[in-house]
């Protein structure tokens, strides 16, 4: 059993607070400024406690652990805060918006022994696991390039509400397609290696009236010498998620929206394929909680730890120089 706090009660955060009640006795605590949204968590998974500032929560109950799962812009503020106070520290991606005040929230973290995880949960999707294991396998040879697309449309997110109100329309509030879909860039990564360069294009093309981008293009070169072709938008009608992989001996295409991996055999001319669960992508939730527990409890780093989220975060930050200067640009690395 642990006391876990939740910071942000929104719909990423009573996610969480399913996931984790799902996953063992804690002690569940909730913070977000607005009481409907509070009133609704407590309906969902009865919280132990309700707090309205997280600053106050941490004073008054002894955490053991602190979900960020606020809009972006705030979320190095609150793991600071979290990590003085020894939480262990689980923050919705991306890390933050920018990289202001990281260097001192790493060195905080190492102080006080916190453990913390980036939740970059593709890496925990079923069908994802089985396509790195396909690709360190080389059934397609050597990989030559990849295409990745991440597309759909922002006002079906949220049906419920009005979506020029949510924090994705927000450009302040770290919203867009580049700083949420970084899934994707934490997926090339973790397949493919480190982002070596990159010429992105981020902006907007749409009528949609949000203030953050719509869409965002990027040519990267990794440093193993693979070209990397990657899409996000919030403007696709309808959702497409997946994943060209051209190799050397053949061509691998992984599909989210329909859990599947597709192979073609140069040498044989002939497809295969195979399919997996429909809830594959729901699966990785439970996945990267049971996770971030069992670190918590082996005190050992969890796959995407606070430097990974931070190198995403670099290449992100490269993609907006990139779209400002209109070059191609280097990616920095964490030190």
């Amino acid at each position: 059993m642990a006391n876990i706090l939740v910071v942000g009660c929104g719909s990423i955060g009573r996610r969480h607070l399913r996931v984790f009640r799902a996953n063992g006795d804690h002690f569940l605590g909730g913070v977000d400024t607005r009481h409907d949204r509070l009133d609704q968590a407590d309906g969902e998974v009865k919280l132990d406690a309700k707090h309205k500032n997280f600053k106050d929560a941490l004073n008054d109950v002894k955490y053991d652990a602190v979900i960020v799962a606020t809009p972006p812009h705030i979320h190095t503020e609150i793991a600071q805060f979290a990590a003085e106070s020894g939480c262990h520290l689980f923050i919705e991606k991306p890390l933050a918006m920018t990289e202001s005040g990281l260097e001192k929230l790493y060195s905080t973290c190492k102080k006080n022994s916190v453990i913390c995880y980036t939740a970059y949960c593709y890496r925990f999707i079923p069908s994802v696991e089985n396509l790195r294991q396909k690709l360190e396998q080389k059934v397609v040879g050597d990989v030559l390039s990849v295409r990745l697309h991440i597309s759909s449309y922002l006002p079906d997110w949220h049906p419920w509400e009005d979506y020029r109100t949510f924090y994705m329309a927000k450009k302040e509030e770290g919203g867009g397609a580049l700083l949420d879909e970084s899934h994707g860039i934490d997926l090339i990564r973790w397949l493919f290696g480190e982002v070596d360069w990159i010429h992105a294009y981020v902006g907007n093309v749409s009528e949609l009236e949000i203030t953050s981008d719509d869409i965002s293009v990027m040519f990267m070169g990794m440093q193993s010498n693979v070209i990397v072709e990657a899409h996000f938008d919030l403007l696709g009608r309808i959702p497409r998620i997946g994943m060209e992989v051209i190799g050397s001996k053949g061509t691998l295409i992984w599909d989210r929206i329909n859990p599947s991996i597709k192979i073609y055999d140069a040498e044989s001319s002939k497809w295969s394929e195979e399919k997996f669960d429909a809830d594959d992508t729901v699966q990785s939730y439970d996945l990267q909680v049971e996770h971030f527990l069992q670190c918590i409890k082996s005190g050992s780093q969890t796959r995407n730890n606070l430097k990974d989220g931070w190198q995403t975060l670099k290449v992100l930050t490269a993609a907006l120089e990139s779209n400002k200067t209109k070059k191609v640009c280097k990616v920095g690395k964490v030190s």
